[in-house]
């Protein structure tokens, strides 16, 4: 499940859950993180590099097919590489 980190953490206050930043500008990184154990359809407490998820907003795009990347095309420059990094080794 993808997590976008905003430039401006605050601003993730006014986002609905599951609405998407529209401006590209406004994200930081894109970062990957495992669904809860608990709650399938929410991230758990951290990304895969070790960020806490609480102040990011989810992306919940699932590619369409297998051998797809994890996150969709339009965050392909703000991938997270730890993260991308950590994905590919699973």
């Amino acid at each position: 499940m993808g997590r976008v980190e905003l430039v401006e953490p605050q601003a993730a206050r006014g986002l609905m859950v599951g609405e998407e930043p529209v401006d590209v500008l406004a994200v930081r990184w894109v970062h990957a993180a495992l669904s809860d154990p608990d709650v399938p359809d929410d991230p758990g407490p951290l990304t895969l590099c070790g960020m806490h998820t609480a102040a990011m907003v989810p992306d919940r795009w699932q590619p369409d097919r297998l051998g797809r990347r994890w996150f969709p095309p339009r965050w392909a420059g703000h991938i997270c590489l730890a993260c991308d990094t950590a994905v590919r080794a699973t």
